[in-house]
């Protein structure tokens, strides 16, 4: 008889922070559907607590995140209103909602994020890059277009930097995803980085922190229909004939991109 699989995600909390650790690396914390569902429930938890002012998201093992698994099936539109062929799908309105929820989020990356795993850091509202954290846009290598990663990549790094990392499918390793915008602090010692990170970060009320995103979003605005057109671009590419071949060149143990 075996158990229940294992929760991707572990939380625990500190005074005001909540910790998502990321915590799948026998699948190198690759996007799965149940990865997205905890990581969800983890804003949730965030947001229903009136004390919760940061949400912290870091990883165990090598990677932070390796992208899209591709042996999970090809993920549907979020449910709701919405929903129908023109709906977002999960990953984007994930990382659509960690750019306006009213909690601090904070990437702790020590190890890699590959293609989804680089939009997911890069989606959050400060990265912290330690001595072995590497981002790599890879989707171009199999056919793919980071579609709904892309523009929180862009935001941070500029347009043209975001696309020439993606066609030459760079490997920024710390130093240079801070000097490409990508990342917002190098550290030697990450724990002690986002320890100081925290205590900045107590200083400011979760309102006044919400409100500044908010008036963001209003400042430099993304078109409405930007997440269904990327959900669109994304799952064209995936179900073309004509990519299948460069698909299935990715090991079986590692398809995730």
């Amino acid at each position: 008889m075996t158990g229940a699989p294992a929760a991707p995600v572990a939380l625990s909390r500190s005074r005001g922070v909540l910790h998502a650790l990321l915590d799948a690396p026998g699948r190198r914390n690759a996007v799965t559907p149940e990865l997205l569902d905890a990581l969800h429930a983890a804003v949730d938890t965030a947001e229903a607590d009136p004390g919760c002012r940061v949400l912290v998201l870091s990883a165990r093992g090598e990677h932070f995140c390796a992208g899209t698994d591709l042996t999970a099936p090809v993920p549907e539109p979020a449910a709701g209103p919405a929903a129908g062929p023109e709906a977002e799908l999960p990953y984007w309105t994930l990382l659509d909602r960690l750019t306006r929820t009213p909690v601090v989020t904070v990437a702790l990356v020590e190890g890699r994020a590959t293609a989804g795993g680089a939009g997911l850091a890069a989606a959050c509202d400060l990265v912290l890059a330690g001595p072995g954290a590497r981002f790599r846009l890879t989707e171009a290598l199999v056919g793919l277009v980071p579609a709904m990663a892309l523009p929180f990549v862009a935001r941070r790094t500029g347009e043209q930097r975001a696309f020439t990392a993606t066609l030459l499918a760079e490997d920024l390793d710390a130093p240079a995803a801070v000097a490409a915008g990508l990342a917002d602090l190098h550290a030697g010692e990450p724990a002690q980085a986002l320890r100081r990170t925290l205590v900045a970060l107590s200083r400011v009320d979760r309102s006044t922190a919400g409100a500044l995103k908010t008036y963001r979003s209003r400042l430099f605005p993304r078109d409405a229909r930007l997440g269904q057109d990327a959900g669109r671009v994304f799952l064209d590419r995936l179900t073309d004939p004509a990519v299948q071949p460069l698909l299935d060149r990715i090991p079986t143990p590692e398809r995730a991109v």
